[in-house]
């Protein structure tokens, strides 16, 4: 049996920048954020692979005074799931993440979630791929979010990368060295503390879910070290951040935050 493996790691800070939420500036709030992913995938027949894993996601916030922000948002989940070839141009995926979506300070069963994704690509040809995908978690705003792609490579030395959450234009600058500019979105669901809210002078945010997002744009490289191992880094602006207190008609924004960014791919 073929057993293939893959590890993401990403780690990124964010520059503290004013916040704003209910009606007034609540200060300067930064951010590190740490990403890793790891997936087993075992080829169980010529067109099915398996994939069984982990995924940890983690936004720590460093804030002034008692802003009512939380101090981290974090994810630890399991990653099951399955790679189908239904035709030689057709590649399917389905993936669930069962785990914990939460500030992690008194977890309970409130705190379990279970995202599904599900994704398709269609092969035109090997510079030009389509993808379709679907993200489908019933504790978000919106509980469906559809999402297309393509992938072109139109010159030798071009290619348009335009698959969110992570859209860009590359430039192979030699062999081993690629130079890109895009832009990203980090995300995800969770539920704060049960006394979150009163804590910090709002006490309608006790224990309520929360969706997070952050719209990056920038510039980077990537450099293949080795043949199973790319290691990138990059910098640029987060233009805008939210955390939507969606059941609360309450929202904390803040805009234009610089951000750096390493991360490390390998396949084998």
């Amino acid at each position: 049996m073929n057993i293939s493996q893959e590890l993401d790691a990403e780690y990124s800070y964010v520059g503290g920048v004013t916040t704003h939420a209910f009606g007034k500036d609540i200060g300067s709030v930064s951010e590190q954020y740490g990403y890793i992913k790891y997936v087993l995938s075992p080829q169980v027949t010529k067109d099915l692979l398996l994939r069984f894993g982990f995924e940890w996601q983690r936004f720590s916030f460093g804030v002034s005074g008692n802003a009512p922000v939380p101090d981290a948002l974090q994810q630890v989940s399991a990653v099951i799931g399955a790679d189908y070839e239904l035709t030689d141009q057709w590649l399917m995926r389905l993936e669930v993440q069962p785990g914990v979506y939460s500030e992690f300070n008194d977890v309970n069963w409130r705190n379990v979630d279970a995202p599904v994704v599900l994704g398709g690509v269609y092969l035109v040809d090997a510079d030009l791929q389509w993808t379709f995908g679907l993200r489908v978690d019933l504790r978000s705003q919106y509980p469906v979010l559809p999402g297309i792609g393509v992938r072109w490579k139109f010159a030798d030395a071009w290619t348009l990368d335009l698959i969110p959450p992570h859209p860009r234009v590359v430039y192979d600058a030699s062999d081993h060295l690629q130079v890109y500019c895009g832009a990203a979105i980090e995300s995800g669901t969770f539920r704060v503390a049960q006394h979150f809210g009163s804590n910090h002078g709002q006490p309608k945010l006790d224990g309520a879910p929360v969706d997070y997002s952050e719209v990056r744009f920038g510039a980077g490289m990537s450099w293949k070290a080795l043949p199973s191992l790319t290691v990138e880094a990059e910098a640029g602006c987060v233009p805008y951040r939210q955390f939507d207190f969606f059941r609360e008609s309450a929202a904390i924004r803040s805009y234009a935050a610089p951000y750096g960014q390493i991360a490390c791919h390998a396949r084998f």
